[in-house]
């Protein structure tokens, strides 16, 4: 029962977490329109240099990676949780396996995030 509601409080907050991260982007999206609309640009340079790529979106890889790690930090002590205070190591499997994974994907962002910059540094 209890890893039920886990794993519907981590569905949850999961579809939270990517309604909100396209909802941000599209506002921050509009406002910088509205930015350059105040300016004097006409929408139709505006779209006009958005399809000559002169607007680049970039991804914030390190700020991913951090929250990534820190909530694999928090599967961790979950784990933990479970094994010490609970001594009920079986259910602390799951929490570790996502731990892992965590670890995992947020080196990988972060990885990803110094490679793209010495790629932009070079050019």
């Amino acid at each position: 029962m209890i890893s039920l509601i886990i794993a519907c409080i981590i569905s949850v907050t999961a579809i939270a977490a990517l309604f909100f991260a396209w909802y941000f982007y599209l506002q921050a999206r509009n406002k910088e329109r509205m930015e350059l609309i105040d300016r004097g640009e006409k929408l139709e340079d505006i779209f006009r240099l958005q399809q000559k790529n002169r607007f680049k979106f970039i991804f914030p890889w390190l700020k991913v990676s951090v929250v990534i790690l820190g909530m694999s930090i928090s599967f961790l002590l979950i784990g933990l949780y479970f094994v010490i205070l609970e001594n009920e190591p079986d259910k602390a499997k799951g929490f570790y396996i996502t731990f892992i994974i965590g670890i995992c994907l947020g080196i990988s962002c972060m990885i990803n995030h110094f490679i793209k910059k010495r790629n932009t540094n070079k050019q």
